[in-house]
């Protein structure tokens, strides 16, 4: 081969490389905002049995949902409770147990600009 071909061949190789390192970062930042599920339920020193109990102890009624809540890398146990016909949402601390914060479901719904439920 002629060294101008070796040349246009090494710079193709280049560019292909460098776009395909672009996409390959772009991605994985994509990846790193999702929460890891599985990663935090098992590096939680509190059960998420635990923390509805917790939740309930806390507000006094009774749990119809749970999740887990990532704000701005702060992980809790989202436990969602039942009482007096009223949602509450309460977070738990995954590594201490301790009631991190506690709001009316729907007036947080609201509050993040989402409708509340009629359910």
């Amino acid at each position: 081969m002629t060294r101008s071909k070796l040349l246009n061949l090494a710079m193709a190789g280049v560019f292909a490389a460098s776009t395909l390192g672009l996409v390959g970062a772009a991605m994985a930042k994509e990846n790193d905002s999702k929460t890891n599920e599985p990663a935090i339920l098992a590096n939680a020193k509190v059960t998420m049995s635990q923390a509805i109990a917790t939740a309930e102890n806390k507000v006094g009624g009774k749990a119809v949902g749970t999740g887990i809540e990532d704000q701005n890398g702060v992980v809790a146990f989202e436990v969602e409770i039942l009482k007096d016909g009223q949602k509450h949402k309460v977070l738990v601390d995954t590594q201490s147990g301790q009631v991190v914060k506690t709001a009316m479901a729907d007036d947080e719904q609201n509050e993040n600009g989402h409708e509340g439920d009629d359910d």
